[in-house]
């Protein structure tokens, strides 16, 4: 039997067990692995969180959610190839998906990092920050928003279709669903991509007589069959994308815009090779959907 003077003092610490029992019981549950991480990677690389090595590349593992330290590092390491390492805040019962394509080294790699991170109570919204370079262009469905970093306090809770792209480099496209009550965070770098460069120009001889002198010139590119000038019609942003080859995924070296009239150099299947002043070049493709040959 307990004496009446004790009792008090075993009633406190019955109490103090219970409180215990509950934070312990909070902390558990809280440390119980309901965020999701996604990661791909070219090529195949080691996945560490927090210094411990967990995997490899495809990854994709429940983790508690929380702040992690994760470094991602190529499996045949080059001696100038630099791992990638990014804090990380996975949230709990959504995922977070990265992708990271390593170059030769870290400036010359790319990717994203795609996130829900909990807002509770306002409407689903976007943030796109870009780690290189400073400043990209952030299309929504193909609707021009502005430029990195870039904050849409308002979004449809839907599929969207995010391009961020800038001149010099390789745009990036990436699908992701906005939620009300989340921000959709993405994290990217872009690929920077060499121009293509414009032929040199052949010495130029002059010819001379005893009454006068001429100067022969380099012929230029030979136009395209039937057309040499092609017209910019009308785009759904309003300019339309010049790029370094004929496809989507190659950088972007300039713009022009409805209205203007460009020679016409070459072809190829849905696309037109213009000659323009641009900054970096004077030449490059564009879409045959929005010009036409006049």
């Amino acid at each position: 039997m307990i004496s009446k003077k004790y009792l008090p003092l075993v009633l406190i610490f019955s109490g103090v067990g219970i409180v215990a029992g509950i934070i312990a019981s909070q902390f558990i549950k809280a440390r119980q692995p309901t965020a999701g991480l996604k990661i791909e990677s070219t090529p195949t690389a080691l996945v560490f969180i927090d210094n411990v090595q967990e995997g490899s590349t495809p990854f994709e593992k429940l983790l508690p959610p929380g702040e992690i330290t994760l470094k991602i590092v190529p499996e045949q390491t080059s001696a100038t190839q630099a791992p990638f390492q990014t804090k990380v805040r996975l949230t709990d019962k959504i995922y977070t998906v990265i992708k990271r394509e390593f170059g030769a080294d870290g400036t010359s790699s790319a990717g994203e990092t795609i996130t829900l991170t909990s807002s509770p109570g306002k409407p689903a919204s976007l943030t796109v920050v870009t780690s290189d370079p400073d400043s990209a262009s952030v299309f929504v469905d193909g609707e021009p928003q502005g430029f990195t970093p870039l904050t849409l306090s308002t979004l449809s809770p839907l599929d969207h279709q995010i391009e961020i792209s800038a001149p010099g480099y390789a745009s990036r496209t990436i699908n992701a669903k906005a939620m009300d009550d989340y921000v959709l965070q993405i994290t990217a770098q872009l690929l920077p991509v060499s121009p293509t460069p414009s032929p040199l120009p052949s010495p130029t001889p002059k010819v001379s007589d005893a009454t006068s002198s001429a100067t022969i010139k380099t012929p230029s590119p030979t136009p395209a069959p039937g057309s040499n000038t092609v017209k910019i019609t009308s785009t759904p942003t309003g300019f339309l994308r010049v790029r370094s080859a004929p496809n989507r995924n190659s950088a972007e070296v300039g713009r022009v815009n409805p209205g203007e009239t460009y020679p016409l150099l070459d072809s190829v299947s849905g696309w037109y090779l213009i000659k323009a002043e641009l900054s970096a070049t004077s030449s490059g493709w564009i879409s045959s959907e929005y010009a036409q040959k006049i």
